[in-house]
């Protein structure tokens, strides 16, 4: 194909094409949701026109191994773990009375709870390292992952994140087990938090989203859309949809024009709705903050660099290298003395048709956000998780002081 479009160069400018992303190879670790997430994004040189979910390009392995990554097993199943390990920490004790037990001692109740909150994060954190070691193990002798440094980073920024969760339901879960007496309640609080977590805010978000942050349909964005082509079609001088083999044939121009304002009135279009649809996400996202699970998937994506970041970054790249692109062709186009320039962003009737080598044409490559990049994106998730933790804490910590054990 490119050796076909190569033999015109005017066809290589205007010849739309896809950009569809690969899967990632550490997505063992977390899929970031990304086979939900728009995963082609088509352009020329002239423009960056849409983007859209394309399922026939996923690895056929990947969908099996997205339900058991790494991210899933810790917010699925680990979370839950901790909570059964947490709720009955001390309404356990308080209904056996060896709480009261415990506190004839001269022993401190901020070490009492502390040490109650750091065996179960070190009983559920040994799981979770047990079972990764046999994974990264499993995935290496079958030669799924390379264990390179940046592979082996990655895993320990996730070992580290989990961690976090991990810590936020344990800490949950003594909460539920401090306030109340019996284990059977403060056992159905924690399990109320983890569907709420869980369940709950992770399935409701398009709800929220289309009452909280609506905009406008896509129905509606693109009937607005026909009716201002139309208008332009009608306003249009005579003679603009004419043609012929000659280059310099006057109304070549008049069509280049026309071209060009219909793919600006779509531009504009695009321009103004595409932001609308990332804001509407991002403010769901905001939302689902309230949600540990969601607060360590972000973490998760943004560390990875997958997901809605990966996203957003190569539709800002590929906006960038687009008119990287439509200068280059812009520059060989100023040369051919047999070029009227008159630029056409859908056809090559008024620019230059002259050969070029398939190696000076400009090919889009994906460029992986760095350590640095990530560690920017990570920054607010991680503050939200280490807020939630220090009021979950404090809160469990205040409850448990003004405890009478008689």
């Amino acid at each position: 194909m490119l050796t076909k479009l190569a033999a015109n160069v005017s066809k290589v400018a205007t010849q739309r094409t896809s950009f569809v992303t690969s899967p990632r190879e550490n997505s063992v670790i977390a899929d970031c949701k990304e086979s939900y997430l728009p995963n082609r994004i088509q352009y020329s040189a002239y423009n960056v026109f849409n983007y859209s979910v394309r399922h026939d390009s996923n690895n056929p392995l990947l969908s099996r191994g997205d339900s058991l990554s790494w991210s899933f097993i810790v917010s699925m199943f680990l979370s839950f773990i901790t909570l059964l390990f947490a709720f009955d920490a001390i309404s356990g004790e308080k209904e056996e009375w060896t709480l009261a037990l415990v506190f004839s001692n001269p022993v401190p109740r901020r070490t009492f709870l502390c040490s109650k909150l750091l065996s179960i994060v070190t009983v559920v954190g040994m799981m979770e390292l047990v079972g990764i070691v046999i994974s990264l193990f499993i995935l290496a002798v079958s030669g799924q992952v390379q264990l390179n440094g940046g592979f082996l980073m990655e895993t320990a920024g996730f070992v580290v994140i989990s961690l976090l969760l991990i810590t936020t339901f344990a800490i949950f879960g003594l909460f539920s087990s401090v306030v109340t007496r019996y284990s059977n309640i403060s056992l159905l609080i924690s399990l109320c938090f983890w569907l709420f977590a869980a369940v709950i805010i992770p399935n409701t978000s398009v709800f929220w989203a289309k009452k909280l942050f609506s905009i406008p349909t896509s129905e509606e964005v693109n009937q607005k859309r026909r009716e201002a082509s139309d208008d332009i079609n009608r306003n249009a001088p005579a003679g603009s949809w004419s043609s012929s083999s000659d280059p310099f044939y006057p109304r070549h121009e008049l069509r280049a024009n026309l071209y060009t304002n219909l793919m600006n009135n779509d531009k504009k279009f695009n321009d103004a709705y595409y932001p609308q649809q990332f804001r509407q996400f991002e403010q769901t996202r905001n939302f689902t903050l309230l949600s540990p699970i969601a607060q360590f998937d972000y973490m998760n994506e943004a560390f990875l660099g997958g997901g809605y970041l990966r996203f957003q970054k190569n539709w800002n790249d590929l906006h960038i290298f687009q008119e990287q692109f439509l200068q280059w062709f812009k520059d060989i186009d100023a040369k051919d003395t047999d070029s009227p320039h008159w630029y056409n962003p859908y056809e090559d009737y008024s620019t230059s048709k002259k050969p070029v080598a398939i190696d000076q044409i400009p090919q889009y490559q994906e460029q992986i956000a760095s350590f640095g990049q990530r560690i920017e994106f990570i920054s607010g998730y991680l503050i939200a998780m280490i807020v939630t933790i220090a009021v979950l804490f404090m809160a469990c910590f205040y409850f448990f002081t003004r405890y009478d054990v008689r």
